[in-house]
């Protein structure tokens, strides 16, 4: 089996390149759901404590955009899972393979 420069077989690299993929879409998927949550947060203080007659133009328009926020960041917290969950996948497959063929 041909090796690399660094002395890896390119299914190895590919491995090791799958697996920093996977932990990255792990890491960034864990992140952005932390900032929606705390943005749900946010929206949910705005929101509720903050009287009727109190409300300025400004503060409706920012609960209404931290409302809109939290949606586009929990969509992108099921593209990114749906990512993971293919990398792990291919991971997977791909260890098995390497698994055979040793």
């Amino acid at each position: 089996m041909p090796t690399t420069p660094t002395g890896q077989t390119q299914s190895e690299e590919l491995s090791d390149a799958l697996t920093d993929a996977l932990d990255a879409h792990k890491q960034a998927t864990e992140e952005i759901k932390e900032v929606a949550e705390e943005l749900g947060v946010v929206h949910a203080v705005l929101d509720n404590r903050i009287p009727d007659d109190v409300h300025h133009e400004d503060v409706g328009i920012a609960i209404a955009r931290t409302d809109e926020l939290e949606k586009r960041l929990n969509e992108s917290v099921k593209v990114l899972e749906e990512a993971t969950d293919a990398l792990e996948q291919e991971v997977k497959a791909q260890q098995a393979t390497d698994g055979e063929t040793r």
